[in-house]
């Protein structure tokens, strides 16, 4: 159950339910004395997390583009990483690697290679400018998804003028 652990601990036994969301982790523990016993914990806990998550769905935008880099980002570019690709004989070469998500649950990948591009800056900057164009598709993506939807039910709208009023890095 994606979402939801157990917890047995000496003073502690329940369910504990956690939901990510713009970034922050909301979280609720159902404990087996409270809701008489480990199936109803259980059966109160997945009630709770299907409820959060109808009325609070994921945006559009926050699973297709990421606003900053993660802590084990070395680029400083979001989407680009600097890695290694094999040749056809197995030898390791340098490379940075761009990943994007052009549809939901859909990811893409391609490899910018440092003897390609002639030098390490050089295939950076292909990178980066690569990155730059898909995160511009995604984002008129968005905005005919917008266009589509009326204003107070889209969870995209917010986010999407965030990401219109930010520069992108490059």
């Amino acid at each position: 159950m994606k979402g939801i652990s157990r917890i047995d601990s000496r003073n502690t036994h329940g369910w504990f339910v956690r939901v990510y969301r713009d970034g922050k982790i909301h979280s609720k523990m159902f404990s087996d004395g409270v809701h008489e016993g480990r199936e109803k914990a259980l059966e109160a806990a997945q009630n709770y997390k299907d409820e959060y998550e109808r009325k609070h769905p994921p945006s559009h935008a926050t699973t297709r583009l990421r606003l900053r880099p993660t802590k084990s980002n070395t680029s400083g570019v979001v989407g680009i990483s600097e890695t290694f690709g094999r040749s056809k004989n197995g030898k390791k070469l340098p490379c940075f690697s761009v990943s994007w998500r052009p549809r939901p649950n859909q990811s893409k990948s391609k490899s910018f290679f440092f003897n390609t591009y002639g030098s390490r800056e050089a295939a950076f900057e292909a990178a980066v400018a690569f990155r730059k164009a898909r995160e511009h598709e995604i984002l008129e993506g968005l905005d005919e998804l917008i266009e589509d939807e009326k204003e107070d039910e889209n969870p995209s709208k917010a986010m999407l003028f965030i990401l219109k009023q930010r520069p992108l890095k490059g």
